[in-house]
């Protein structure tokens, strides 16, 4: 019997650790719908939306236990969500003419709860309403929404998002024009 030489074992123990055809990355639009009627309110001077750390990234972010999270492998955001965000807030409150107030936004969490099949999309955004000559701050609250999502992966979870994230732009719209409809503070 003759010895098997070395680079040809190596060889096939490397033929072995070749990985297979890998999944696609596959990339997700966070948006909102339309507003179904026009804005009332004047015009409001959108600060482009911070996040936190974790989320601000194009990645998609779960959760299969209270306190812990991860980003899914091969599904991401188009964009960061803090962007998307701050886009659908300008595309409501922004207009025409001089802005007397400003809103501030801090994208505080966006993941996919997934403790449970099929899970559910959780958005929380805190915001700041804040005098545009002073900068002092006329109000703040925080905002939190959520929606089933439609299947208990990726993309099941951003159908949820999307109806989440409408949700709670419209939340944070309603608040705007009642905080901005008072009188002035003193």
């Amino acid at each position: 019997m003759r010895p098997v030489p070395a680079f040809v074992l190596a060889a096939c123990l490397a033929g072995c650790s070749v990985p297979g055809p890998r999944e696609p990355d596959r990339f997700f639009i966070l948006e909102a719908q339309a507003a179904a009627a026009p804005r009332a309110g004047g015009p409001v001077a959108v600060e482009p939306t911070s996040s936190a750390s974790f989320y601000d990234t194009q990645d998609i972010a779960f959760s299969r236990a209270p306190g812990v999270r991860a980003y899914y492998q091969f599904n991401h955001w188009t964009e960061r969500p803090a962007r998307s965000v701050h886009a659908q807030l300008e595309s409501r409150l922004g207009g025409t003419g001089k802005a007397g107030t400003v809103l501030v936004t801090h994208l505080e969490e966006i993941y996919h709860d997934a403790a449970e099949e099929p899970g559910a999309a959780r958005i929380t955004v805190s915001a700041r309403l804040e005098d545009a000559a002073s900068r002092a701050v006329l109000a703040r609250r925080s905002f939190t929404r959520s929606a089933p999502a439609a299947s208990y992966d990726a993309q099941g979870a951003v159908r949820g998002f999307n109806q989440a994230l409408a949700a709670l732009v419209g939340d944070i719209e309603a608040w705007v024009d009642a905080e901005t409809a008072k009188k002035p503070r003193p």
